[in-house]
């Protein structure tokens, strides 16, 4: 059966004046389809279960490590009689600094791998020490919890492509340091209302000048690369969940459903009623 997502803020997961949060956690049963405001990184330690992100199914095991990222939707469950016990990081686009999100999102990767015994074993004290440092509050302890969450992404980065069969593609050819900051903001911000010269900001770069370089790169506009990725949004939406159309018209982005309707037919070949009835 399909659910209506829970939305999860920051206020009510991260405590005020600071960028993150940790949790050891215990399931036993199903969180129900929800997204949130932060990103979220998680580390199984113990159990087996599912993930099912933006509508794809992701077994989960002892040594899963993910990541969700503020344009995600996802629920998670354990199987029957094999309850999860995992670390759970939340935190807010503050804890990245722009080299390392340039470097984690200057390519579309949906970030999820099984690691090896050794592997897990130092990811496992890597949280480890976030949690300690967190309760203990040691002088320093603000630089080893940004020097052991760096390195949980970076085993999470290497793994990730350790496991595929080749390195994913570049979201563009050779794209330039100042294209990929924007980007990147796009792709974790598009169900936002996302103007080019919000674009054009990350990147450092005029309106008209960041216009010709994008199309330049990417081979279409920034309206035409936005509007796909809110469509490939509500496509997930439609198939995972039941939530009215309006409402995933507007959760996706769009500001009509006239908008959203006429998009979604031209690029998926039926309307956003139809694809979900079949």
């Amino acid at each position: 059966m399909k659910k209506q997502p829970v939305r999860l803020t920051n206020e009510q997961f991260i405590q005020p004046a600071s960028s993150f949060q940790i949790y050891f956690q215990y399931i036993n049963e199903r969180h129900e389809l929800h997204w949130h405001e932060f990103y979220e990184l998680c580390f199984v330690v113990r159990g087996r279960g599912m993930n099912i992100v933006n509508g794809t199914e992701r077994e989960l095991r002892n040594g899963s490590l993910f990541l969700l990222t503020p344009a995600d939707f996802h629920e998670i469950y354990s199987y029957p009689n094999e309850p999860m016990e995992l670390y759970n990081l939340v935190f807010d686009e503050d804890l990245l600094d722009q080299e390392l999100r340039e470097f984690m999102f200057g390519q579309v990767a949906e970030y999820m791998v099984d690691l090896n015994a050794t592997h897990h074993e130092i990811i496992e004290s890597e949280f480890q020490l976030i949690r300690d440092e967190v309760q203990m509050k040691k002088p320093g302890h603000a630089i080893l919890i940004k020097g052991a969450f760096e390195r949980i992404l970076l085993y999470l980065f290497r793994n990730y492509h350790d496991q595929k069969e080749q390195l994913e593609l570049p979201v563009t050819p050779s794209p330039s340091s100042t294209l990929q900051r924007a980007l990147v903001y796009m792709h974790h911000h598009f169900r936002e209302p996302l103007r080019l010269e919000d674009a054009a900001k990350q990147a450092g770069l005029a309106p008209n000048y960041f216009s010709l370089v994008f199309h330049k790169m990417t081979g279409i506009s920034f309206q035409i690369y936005l509007q796909g990725l809110r469509l490939q949004f509500a496509k997930s939406l439609l198939q995972a969940s039941d939530i009215p159309i309006t409402e995933i018209c507007f959760a996706s982005g769009f500001n009509t459903l006239t908008h959203f309707e006429r998009a979604f037919k031209q690029k998926y070949g039926s309307s956003p009623r139809t694809f979900r009835s079949h």
